[in-house]
């Protein structure tokens, strides 16, 4: 390569919405069929945005061997149940729902108001479960992936 020209480097830039990482998944299996069963990462680049940025750490953490990767997000969403994201325990829904509404109809939030409805702490637990994060920069490292890119929204740091 002459001096000045950069290499081309191809990404794949996933979107975000929960049913639409799920769909994803189809996609990307498809996209492996079709490669060398043993092919590293075809996408030097991996975009994503909120649960497509999920799917797109986990694949950059197999960037070595794309297969396996898609194979490892797709086992995740094929097992995937509304337990593993939020804690669906009537118990804490029934206290979380009396504390939004205490706050909105009787103008007064709890010390401690809660963000969101449903309290979803069970997806860091999965998050830590199924994503190695230490593997990204060894696939840099080998090679396999030149940039991974992630953007998503915290709603408990965000300003009221």
């Amino acid at each position: 390569m002459a001096s000045g020209e950069q290499q081309k480097k191809t990404a794949l830039i996933l979107s975000g919405g929960g049913a639409r990482a799920a769909y994803q998944v189809g996609v990307l299996k498809a996209i492996a069929e079709l490669l060398p069963r043993d092919v590293h990462n075809p996408f030097p680049v991996i975009c994503g945005t909120s649960a497509g940025g999920l799917n797109a750490a986990a694949l950059a953490t197999h960037a070595g061997r794309f297969r396996a990767g898609v194979l490892g997000v797709e086992s995740v969403w094929r097992h995937l149940s509304s337990e593993q994201v939020y804690r669906t325990e009537m118990g804490v829904i029934s206290r979380r729902a009396l504390k939004w509404m205490s706050a909105l109809f009787l103008g007064r939030a709890p010390r401690r108001a809660p963000i969101s409805l449903l309290d979803n702490s069970p997806l860091r637990a999965l998050i830590e479960r199924t994503i190695h994060f230490r593997r990204i920069q060894a696939a840099v490292d080998a090679g396999d992936l030149h940039a991974l890119s992630i953007t998503a929204s915290g709603y408990t740091t965000a300003s009221r």
